[in-house]
């Protein structure tokens, strides 16, 4: 729990110190993409300090892919 907040916290002085700058200039764009950025990586950063399991992407792409395979086997003959 102490690994998560303190995971939590350092993220959070990190947009406290970008993200009114950001602001001020009116930069719209880069504040959403920061944001989003810095939300994911402090996802991420608590899955790591964690030790939790995340399933590789390749699971994806194989589940996406794998009927599209047999499809194009089945049209091919082979």
């Amino acid at each position: 729990m102490l690994i998560t907040l303190s995971v939590i916290v350092t993220a959070g002085v990190i947009g406290w110190f970008d993200l009114p700058r950001l602001i001020r200039r009116k930069e719209w764009k880069e504040t959403a993409v920061y944001s989003v950025l810095l939300l994911l990586a402090t996802i991420l950063g608590v899955f790591a300090a964690n030790l939790w399991e995340i399933p590789s992407p390749l699971y994806l792409i194989i589940w996406i892919y794998e009927p599209v395979n047999h499809f194009l086997a089945h049209l091919t003959g082979t």
